[in-house]
């Protein structure tokens, strides 16, 4: 998508949810609770949830819905049903305490991860292992923004303004859900009362990125409930992760370079790595590179900076792409060749941002970890190579928030509270995400923790020793229940990707 067309795309998500704040039945603005306050439950009666055989990817697995209400205060109104899978113990002395699973995003569906089986298959021996989408996603009543919204350009404000508001109106008419009520902490509190509707005391938390964030928000509603919390790829929460988008991407280039230029291979072939990015980046703001895509039917792109800029970013999100980089990056300044680029960005995209799921916009408008302003952006990112774009998005979304209704979020602005329960962290090194660094005071917050990471890797990893490593330790943790004691010397074993030499 074009920065012309997302730039159309927010106007129109303006209108839906300008008129939502206006026309859905029960909203409210957001209310600030005292965050320690145990939440109500939706019902005063035992929540059920009728389980049927099933089967999830290549497990067989036992599954439900649990109703809610959408409005969780007012305990009345729309009814949600939440999706709900468990793949039981095959244990004939089960552990009591099931690992509830919380996907990425926001807008993951914790179903559709358990069904490509994003678990060691070890735990789910002696541990029931449960999926529950998470409201507005997958089978959790997940609302998409149609994609059939008015082509706004040419118009007048006005023209504009009323072709908008005749098309959301349409959408609102057929609409099933107010989006005030789709935060974190309401899908948190929805979590909590699937754990009682399947009859269970502790839980274990198993959280990779998003889903860290989500884990981080049920520790603080329902401790009492949590025996151990395994945050993978995350942030705490009292970190802006989207604020220094600009400043960790340039920090994961930076270590890339640095490894190349002490790699004996790599800094021979490219003596001049930095210089050479920072030329091509300069020669592209002067004058950008018009290529076409090998399938035809994706067209040809102009380059410039900020549009090469959040490829790189989604390249170094994986470490195995990490090899590539010096070599693309030579081939481009020096003999204008972007084939490397081309295919990458045919095959994986430009960049990511929102998705069309309604539930993410209202996260990523109102939570405290999710801030995005542009002034902290320029501030933060000051000489990354992805300051121009990402302060161009902040844009984008501070223009769009100004409209959005306020998510419920009793959590506010407070900071975030401790625990003693026990918490293992484990980031990726090279993480242009969610370095190791928006982990920093985990251990004043979380005493009984302890934080690891991953070398080389980024905010995700196909790397097989790496994924082996983590999810053996993984184990360890939630089978001792304790960070104490644990065999961490895989860590040692995972090597870098050997950087690609010219032909």
């Amino acid at each position: 998508m074009n920065k012309h067309k997302l730039l159309l795309y927010t106007i129109v998500l303006i209108f839906i949810f300008v008129l939502s704040s206006c026309n859905s039945a029960g909203s409210t603005a957001a209310v600030q609770n005292n965050p320690a306050q145990e939440p109500q439950q939706s019902s005063t009666s035992q929540p059920a949830i009728d389980l049927q055989p099933c089967g999830l990817g290549s497990s067989s697995a036992l599954c439900g819905t649990l109703q809610v209400y959408e409005n969780r205060e007012a305990h009345s109104g729309r009814m949600i049903s939440l999706n709900v899978a468990v793949i039981k113990t095959q244990s004939p002395d089960p552990a009591p305490d099931p690992i509830f699973y919380l996907a990425g995003g926001p807008g993951d569906a914790a179903t559709e991860d358990g069904a490509r089986q994003q678990f060691p298959s070890s735990l789910s021996y002696n541990h029931d292992l449960v999926f529950v989408d998470q409201r507005g996603t997958g089978g959790s009543n997940r609302v998409l923004i149609p994609t059939d919204s008015p082509d706004l350009s040419g118009l007048s404000p006005e023209e504009a303004d009323a072709q908008a508001r005749a098309w959301t109106e349409k959408v609102l008419s057929e609409i099933d859900m107010n989006p005030q009520y789709y935060t974190t902490s309401v899908a948190m509190d929805d979590l909590d009362e699937v754990r009682q509707a399947l009859g269970y005391d502790k839980i274990n938390l198993v959280g990779y990125s998003y889903g860290a964030t989500a884990a981080q928000y049920y520790l603080r509603q329902h401790e009492v409930h949590v025996r151990t919390v395994f945050l993978g790829i995350g942030s705490t929460l009292d970190v802006p992760v989207f604020e220094l988008w600009a400043h960790n991407g340039q920090r994961a280039l930076d270590l890339i370079f640095d490894r190349c230029q002490a790699d004996t291979a790599c800094n021979t072939a490219f003596p001049n790595l930095r210089d050479e990015f920072t030329a091509l980046m300069e020669r592209l703001a002067l004058q950008p590179v018009t290529v076409s895509f090998p399938d035809e039917s994706m067209g040809s792109a102009t380059i410039t900076p900020d549009y090469l800029a959040p490829v790189i970013r989604l390249m170094t999100k994986d470490a195995k792409n990490d090899a590539s980089i010096p070599l693309l990056i030579h081939r481009a300044n020096t003999d204008d060749d972007w084939q490397g680029f081309i295919q990458f960005i045919a095959n994986n995209g430009n960049y990511e941002w929102w998705g069309q799921q309604m539930m993410e916009h209202v996260i990523r408008c109102s939570e405290k970890w999710a801030a995005f302003d542009p002034a902290e952006v320029a501030s933060l990112g000051a000489g990354s190579y992805l300051e121009g774009f990402d302060f161009w998005l902040s844009q984008n979304q501070a223009f769009s928030c100004q409209y959005t209704p306020v998510g419920f979020t009793p959590e506010g602005m407070h900071p975030q509270p401790g625990s003693q329960v026990p918490v293992l962290t484990v980031n990726g090194e090279y993480d242009p995400i969610e370095p190791p660094e928006n982990m920093a005071g985990a251990e004043t917050l979380w005493p009984n923790s302890l934080s690891l990471v991953l070398p080389y890797q980024g905010h995700s990893t196909s790397d097989y020793d790496a994924i082996m490593c983590m999810w053996s330790i993984q184990d360890q943790f939630i089978q001792s229940g304790s960070v104490e004691g644990l065999d961490t010397s895989c860590l040692n074993d995972i090597q870098p990707p050997a950087f690609m030499m010219p032909n």
